[in-house]
């Protein structure tokens, strides 16, 4: 039987799968794929994660949740001038997708079968995501109403950048959605 992983090494794991639901999806990613990046034998993979793909794409959006709110939501709601605020946000997922060539794993598994509790996180995600951006947006003069749009236009906008890129190689998509974010920063005309 293999040994338990410590924390460390069960983020690192988490880690290398992350990365194989970010390049090749839910459906994509074969236990063979999610062996190799993890270094695990198949049976060590259930041993770890014993409800198999469904259970490692559900640590992947664990991954992913702790993320949006340490580097999204945290930011959002800190006391910090609104441009610093925004402008972390923007370094943030800007590293995390690559200037816009990396997929968001998010949105991929969140569109794939990954089962009700997968599900159930993936829409909590997406919803902390957008009361961090439509709370930078208030902020930024919006009302409540606009505010909520706004977010879900531009994580919308994001989102379908990276599939732009994906089909098109072109990164200006992406470029363009930081720079709308950023914008709330600028005193309205």
């Amino acid at each position: 039987m293999p040994a338990a992983l410590d924390a460390k090494e069960k983020a690192e794991i988490v880690g290398r799968l992350f990365v194989v639901f970010q390049d090749r999806g839910y459906e994509g990613a074969s236990l063979a794929d999610l062996s190799q990046a993890t270094g695990l034998g198949k049976s060590s993979l259930y041993h770890h994660f014993p409800r198999g793909k469904e259970q490692m794409a559900e640590a992947v959006l664990e991954q992913g949740r702790t993320f949006i709110q340490t580097a999204v939501a945290d930011v959002a709601k800190s006391s910090e001038p609104l441009k610093t605020r925004v402008r972390k946000i923007v370094a943030a997922l800007d590293q995390l997708y690559a200037s816009g060539k990396n997929p968001c794993v998010l949105g991929r598994l969140a569109v794939s079968e990954i089962g009700p509790a997968g599900k159930k996180l993936a829409r909590e995600i997406f919803a902390n995501w957008t009361d961090a951006v439509a709370h930078l947006a208030r902020e930024g003069g919006m009302t409540e109403l606009k505010a909520r749009q706004f977010a879900e236009d531009w994580i919308s906008r994001v989102q379908g950048s990276l599939i732009l890129h994906a089909a098109t190689g072109d990164c200006k998509p992406f470029e363009r959605a930081m720079n709308v974010l950023t914008d709330l920063t600028k005193p309205s005309k």
